[in-house]
């Protein structure tokens, strides 16, 4: 196949990585600034850093990506998934705790939603659509 890519071999690499990194820390940043109000805007404006992930992205998309072996499913994966749910859950009781017993329902209905989407991705096939 000749395919044009923007980057390729360790440029592309360089890319991948710098985007994988701006994502995450934008993520946390995010979530940083949800639980505790004006941590990280008073220091740096997420949407300039958005605009960076975003730019960075398009890059990668259009960059040479090799191709990633499929690992088997441990059960590290599984509790680490349990975990994210879990944490999930009480971020968001902590955020809707206002609402009463309502905020209850919602976190364990977020909570939930969290495990079994992850355990669906997680145990996905690769099948070409």
């Amino acid at each position: 196949m000749n395919e044009k890519y923007l980057f390729r071999g360790h440029k592309a690499s360089v890319v991948n990585h710098t985007f994988q990194t701006l994502l995450i820390t934008y993520l946390i940043l995010l979530l940083v600034e949800q639980i505790w109000n004006n941590v990280v805007s008073f220091y740096i404006n997420l949407n300039y850093l958005l605009i960076i992930v975003i730019i960075f992205g398009v890059l990668d998309v259009f960059s040479e990506n090799r191709k990633v072996e499929k690992k088997n499913v441990t059960k590290k994966d599984y509790i680490f998934i349990f975990s994210l749910g879990i944490i999930g859950f009480f971020i968001l009781k902590y955020k809707t705790n206002e609402l009463g017993w309502l905020s209850w329902i919602i976190s364990s209905v977020a909570g939930i939603l969290i495990i079994l989407l992850s355990i669906l991705v997680l145990e996905e096939d690769d099948e070409d659509i």
